[in-house]
């Protein structure tokens, strides 16, 4: 028997990914977006290991990380991303790391997308 509230796999795929790969994740969001950013990454942890559907709220900070792994904001000078981005140097191995992670993150933060979408469609404010 299949209870309603069950998570799906792709959720279940994905908490396991940050559990495993918890350090890596933090390492990253340090060197991209320093501490405010470790401080979300470990936010992230302990929500995704909570047994409970994506949320808006943590869709949204799924979304966040994702524009950090994939330097969304480098460009934009007024932001901590570019001057972190900045001093690091392209032939430096954490940069394969990083892409690596990102990529696996990525895949699995897609399937999340599919199976639970509505967490991460933005809700209309009401005027």
């Amino acid at each position: 028997m299949f209870h309603h509230r069950m998570m799906p796999i792709a959720r279940i795929s994905l908490a396991t990914f940050f559990a495993e790969y918890f350090d890596a994740l933090r390492n990253a969001a340090e060197l991209l977006g320093g501490p405010d950013a470790v401080r979300r990454v470990v936010a992230l942890a302990h929500d995704l290991a909570e047994p409970v559907p994506v949320s808006r709220r943590l869709g949204r900070e799924l979304r966040w990380l994702e524009e950090l792994l994939t330097l969304e904001h480098v460009h934009d000078v007024d932001r901590l991303e570019a001057a972190r981005f900045a001093t690091i140097e392209p032939w430096d191995p954490v940069v394969e790391e990083i892409c690596l992670l990102t990529d696996a993150f990525a895949d699995r933060l897609s399937a999340v997308r599919e199976e639970e979408a509505s967490a991460f469609t933005p809700q209309a404010h009401a005027a």
